[in-house]
């Protein structure tokens, strides 16, 4: 399990093309590399990517993922610097426990964050496991290497049986699904698991740490926009009466995690009166 250091001030995927780029890249590299993808999601700011595989190949797999992204933020976006394998989380996976808490985990990632629901994110897997439909789920088939290499950005050979929707590769292609069902059992252990609210306090444990969700100022200053909006009917905080504003700062710690020296900074609220409230 590898999980890259979520950025502070950088966003990895900030345009729908940027996420796709991302899939595309996780489905590649298993043509390149021994490994078998389980789960994986796609954040804004970090990724989380269940592989099997002996170590030295995972290792190699996540580096060049990491590297081939690293290269569209230097050109898309000029910026450098940034996913380091030495800043990343890695986790070995040592029982069929812990592998279906992390892909419980991995899919409740979007939901955690308040982005979406964990049954239709789309920039996780869900859609492959227990699905009695799946072999319905048709995209294009690649036309050859040609068209490949122009839409992939990949001089790997594509598999003749794989497909994309709007150059996006299918998860049913390079997702091995299969392999979770098998140790999971049935869609209702999935299931019954994504449920659990205690979730991540077992993977953090897991993991040695607690994990904490970071949204940069900017990111953070949206999510503050859209509650008054959609919630407190103002257009901006500064709208806010003292009630309103105390209620929004519980919001923020609560529902997406931000850091007391944050919220007083987004807000404009002294830090001695967030340590009476929050």
């Amino acid at each position: 399990m590898f999980t890259t250091e979520h950025q502070l001030r950088t966003r990895i995927f900030r345009l729908p093309e940027d996420f796709i780029y991302g899939v595309n890249t996780l489905a590649i590299g298993t043509l390149k590399f021994r490994v078998r993808i389980l789960c994986y999601t796609l954040m804004d700011n970090h990724l989380h990517l269940l592989v099997k595989g002996r170590y030295e190949d995972c290792l190699a797999y996540f580096n060049w993922v990491l590297h081939r992204l690293a290269m569209m933020l230097k050109s898309r976006y000029g910026i450098r610097g940034v996913l380091k394998a030495d800043g990343a989380d890695v986790q070995h996976v040592k029982d069929s426990q812990m592998l279906l808490n992390e892909v419980a985990y991995l899919l409740r990632n979007a939901y955690k964050a308040r982005i979406d629901s964990p049954f239709s994110y789309e920039w996780a897997p869900f859609e492959v496991y227990f699905n009695p439909y799946l072999s319905f789920m048709k995209g294009v088939r690649f036309l050859g290497p040609e068209a490949a290499r122009d839409m992939l950005g990949t001089h790997a050979t594509i598999p003749a049986d794989w497909e994309h929707v709007e150059g996006r590769i299918l998860n049913k292609c390079f997702v091995d699904y299969r392999a979770v069902e098998q140790i999971v059992g049935s869609g209702l252990t999935m299931f019954d698991r994504l449920r659990r609210y205690d979730l991540e306090s077992v993977i953090a444990q897991s993991h040695g740490m607690e994990e904490q969700l970071a949204f940069t100022d900017s990111e953070m200053q949206e999510k503050v926009l859209a509650v008054c909006r959609n919630e407190l009917h103002v257009d901006s905080p500064h709208q806010l009466g003292r009630k309103d504003l105390l209620r929004m700062a519980r919001t923020l710690a609560f529902r997406f995690s931000a850091p007391k020296k944050q919220i007083s900074r987004l807000l404009g609220i002294d830090p001695e009166v967030l340590e009476s409230v929050l």
